[in-house]
């Protein structure tokens, strides 16, 4: 596509399947211009008043649905008859697990975590009409950059509705959660390893325990979108999507169903990680007993050996002095020797 808009924050990609495709300055942008063979996508990552005040002249909607995106409480679908609403809230961003448990992320964008908002995830809102669809959030999405660079030629994008493209987009959106569940299962398989190769601590408990909250709210931010994936499916929704949209969204509630399922199996093999590290644990514990307990029977073996040589029965061995003693220590020490290394041949310790 061609240069960045000017305003910043804001990018309109404007599709023409029998053109070129081309990112417009937002002062160029005209709905009125677009056909049934071209499509205009504005997203904007900073959402400033004079940004969204100007859109909501270019695009005549009401100046309440242009509104930067609360990140507090449940995403939700709105119909507004030429065009429909709704937010999603994106997959968390890439975290690292500290050595002491807890979470430590990367460069990956971060939200403001006061009012409830979730660390890592964006809260993206859509608009999406017949020609038109305008995405507005804070920091930059993964998923949308990507679904740009996949354009390496001229595209037949333009041909596409803005509720085929919100599909589209939607469809973009559940990758970012399938891959933070291959995130955390590679880092569960790390940490079986450490649980296999180190003697268990507090710092692997607590690994596994900041995995589990990670999924936990993975969890939490994906279920809280089921409303807006299957409402999209609905029948009163259909007046407002093409026809042509309705397979992809049917499509969507499969794919959404299955992001869910991913994440509680992701679960699932963090509670088996758990497993794990509790019978690595106990066996710890029982080679641990099992070399008390030898231990204590050697100590007791030599103890009434020792009980026996200091009887009061006059012997002749009694007065042999140094020498006895010395044979009856070295005959201890020789019988502990070998008992030890019969129990490591048995492989009792």
């Amino acid at each position: 596509m061609g240069a960045r808009a000017s305003t910043p924050g804001v990018r309109a990609f404007y599709y023409d399947a029998h053109g070129r495709d081309r990112e417009l300055p937002l002062e160029e942008v005209d709905p009125k211009q677009l056909g049934d063979d071209k499509l205009l996508w504005i997203d904007v990552a900073e959402a400033r008043d004079e940004t969204l005040a100007h859109l909501q002249k270019v695009l005549d909607v009401p100046a309440e649905t242009l509104r930067a995106p609360n990140p507090t409480g449940r995403p939700q679908l709105q119909n507004h008859g030429s065009f429909y609403q709704f937010a999603v809230d994106s997959a968390p961003g890439h975290h690292e697990l500290a050595e002491n448990g807890s979470d430590r992320g990367s460069a990956a964008p971060q939200t403001n975590e006061q009012n409830g908002a979730e660390p890592g995830s964006v809260r993206i809102m859509f608009i999406v009409a017949e020609r038109w669809i305008v995405t507005i959030h804070q920091n930059e999405i993964p998923s949308f950059e990507r679904f740009r660079d996949q354009g390496k030629a001229e595209t037949l994008i333009g041909l596409l509705t803005g509720q085929m493209l919100a599909a589209s987009l939607l469809d973009w959106h559940l990758g970012d959660y399938f891959d933070e569940v291959s995130r955390i299962e590679s880092a569960v398989d790390k940490l079986d390893e450490r649980v296999l190769r180190e003697t268990s601590s507090k710092s692997l408990l607590g690994r596994m325990v900041a995995l589990r909250r990670r999924v936990s709210r993975l969890r939490a931010l994906l279920v809280a979108q089921r409303e807006v994936f299957y409402g999209l499916s609905r029948p009163d929704f259909s007046l407002v999507t093409d026809s042509g949209a309705a397979p992809f969204y049917d499509a969507l509630v499969q794919r959404f169903e299955r992001a869910v399922d991913e994440v509680e199996r992701s679960r699932n093999v963090v509670v088996g990680s758990f497993d794990l590290f509790t019978s690595r644990t106990s066996q710890q514990t029982n080679d641990l007993v099992k070399v008390l307990t030898f231990l204590t029977a050697i100590v007791g073996f030599c103890a009434a050996i020792a009980g026996l040589m200091g009887m009061n029965f006059k012997l002749a061995f009694f007065d042999t002095g140094m020498t006895g003693f010395s044979i009856v220590t070295g005959a201890l020490i020789v019988t502990a020797a070998v008992a030890v290394a019969y129990a490591r041949y048995r492989e009792w310790i």
